[in-house]
């Protein structure tokens, strides 16, 4: 009985044969594989995700300086015109600007999409309409701040009552030329009169594509 044992514990004692060995770096190569996938797919997601959070700020603050700035716009009668203007990739604004408690000043703003940036610009103080006008014709010459370098598209829309949103300027200063022909000036009788009481700003970023939308009032 002893003899008969032998071989067969001599047959389990060889190991793995070569084939086996192959086979087994084979497996353990797939399983690496996998595994390196595996994790660069998480910190390629990781990444991502960070880069998606950090843009979400970047563009909270772009909006809420949007709101910060409409709600200082300045009323048609203090530049005896309309104190917004809307074109295909950019809205401009004049807004009240508060330095110290010296004099009222103002303040031309321009957000834009250009090529595929998201840009915020603004003037100096400024102390007349003459500097206004001024402003209004080098304002590619304020000082900027770009938000993303990956926007797509930008649009834009005024809400003006009882007619609703319009994307049109011209409606824009129709509205602004009626309340300085009828009022003259802001006070409590003007309160209800036609003019722009609201933006919709809405932004494309990002691929696959991401629209973000934000309505603002207009302070008045």
């Amino acid at each position: 009985m002893k003899r008969g044992a032998e071989p067969r514990a001599a047959a389990r004692a060889r190991g793995f044969t070569l084939i086996e060995m192959l086979v087994a770096i084979a497996l353990l190569a797939v399983i690496a594989l996998l595994s390196w996938r595996g994790l660069d797919a998480t910190i390629r997601g990781r990444d991502d995700i960070a880069s998606n959070l950090a843009q979400t700020r970047l563009l909270g603050r772009y909006f809420s300086q949007l709101q910060f700035d409409l709600t200082n716009l300045v009323t048609p009668d203090e530049v005896f015109g309309p104190p917004l203007r809307i074109r295909p990739n950019e809205l401009v604004m004049v807004r009240h600007l508060g330095v110290g408690g010296g004099p009222a000043q103002m303040q031309v703003v321009r957000y834009q999409l250009k090529g595929r940036e998201l840009v915020r610009s603004a003037s100096q103080p400024l102390a007349s309409l003459a500097d206004v006008e001024d402003a209004l014709q080098h304002m590619d010459a304020f000082a900027r701040v770009v938000v993303s370098n990956d926007a797509r598209t930008m649009q834009l829309s005024v809400w003006i009552p009882p007619g609703g949103w319009t994307t049109s300027q011209t409606v824009v200063e129709q509205a602004y030329a009626q309340f300085l022909a009828q009022h003259g000036i802001s006070n409590s009788t003007s309160i209800g009169v036609p003019v722009p009481r609201g933006i919709r700003f809405a932004v494309t970023m990002g691929a696959p594509a991401v629209e973000y939308v934000r309505t603002i009032p207009i302070g008045q």
